[in-house]
């Protein structure tokens, strides 16, 4: 290829064009890409040396992200979520599952977060102690 390979020259366009008239890439190898970037070009070149347009980032919070930041603060530790099981949910949305349901009850949010924070940990200590039940059982 007799052409820069410096990403500052040109775009992806022009050497993918360049490259079709002067025959080191053949007309059945054009990208697929090719065809619709020429019918359909963009408003902007896309250069690497275009300014980005100043736009205002809107912040995005939701409501249960105070609450999560609260509980990671207070939980240590927090255990592995299997990603592969669509099913399985995280520590995290379990314990905003049961803040959601202590919060419908009418408790304030203090109070709500609590009982939420007491019922995780009762439920993850029964969790811890029967798979210490489960290891002696096998052990032995």
């Amino acid at each position: 290829m007799a052409q820069s390979r410096l990403e500052k020259i040109g775009t992806i366009y022009t050497r993918v064009s360049s490259l079709l008239k002067c025959k080191a890439l053949k007309e059945e190898d054009m990208p697929v890409w090719m065809a619709i970037y020429e019918a359909f070009p963009p408003k902007y070149e896309p250069r690497f040396d275009r300014r980005l347009p100043k736009k205002d980032i809107k912040p995005i919070f939701y409501i249960e992200d105070l609450i999560r930041v609260r509980f990671y603060k207070d939980q240590r530790f927090i255990p592995a979520t299997n990603l592969a099981k669509e099913d399985v949910k995280s520590a995290t949305q379990n314990f905003l599952i049961m803040y959601e349901t202590i919060r419908k009850e009418g408790f304030s949010e203090d109070s709500a977060y609590e009982r939420a924070m007491r019922q995780y940990t009762s439920k993850v200590e029964a969790k811890f102690q029967a798979r210490k039940e489960n290891e002696l059982f096998r052990d032995s």
